[in-house]
Parts: C-alpha cells; sequence; structure tokens
C-alpha cells in the first residue's frame, strides 16, 4: 500500500493572522520558517510554494 499524501489547507485568513506587523513590513512564520516581507500579499506565494493549498 502507497504512503499517504498530505494535503495541506489553509484559511487566507487564518494565514494572515500568521503575519506580524514589525514596523517596517511583517514577521511571517509557516512550518517552522520565518520571512520577512513586506507585503501581505506575498503569504500566498509562500504558502503555495510549501504545498498549502488556500481556502479564500
Amino acid at each position: 500500500m502507497p504512503p499517504m499524501e498530505t494535503i495541506k489547507t489553509a484559511t487566507f485568513e487564518a494565514l494572515m493572522e500568521l503575519a506580524v506587523a514589525d514596523g517596517d513590513g511583517y514577521v511571517f512564520t509557516l512550518d517552522g520558517e520565518t520571512f520577512r516581507i513586506k507585503d501581505t500579499l506575498e503569504i500566498t506565494g509562500i504558502a503555495t510554494r510549501k504545498g498549502y493549498i488556500i481556502i479564500y
């Protein structure tokens, strides 16, 4: 039997809650990796690259 594939999903709102304003942009942490971003619109690209399906 092949191993089960994990499907990661998240709502955009839940991902937005992970972004913390730091005065110069945001600090966004996902799956233990921290990103410094200028705009919250970058969150979609980061989550997609990490294999998430984003629910809007």
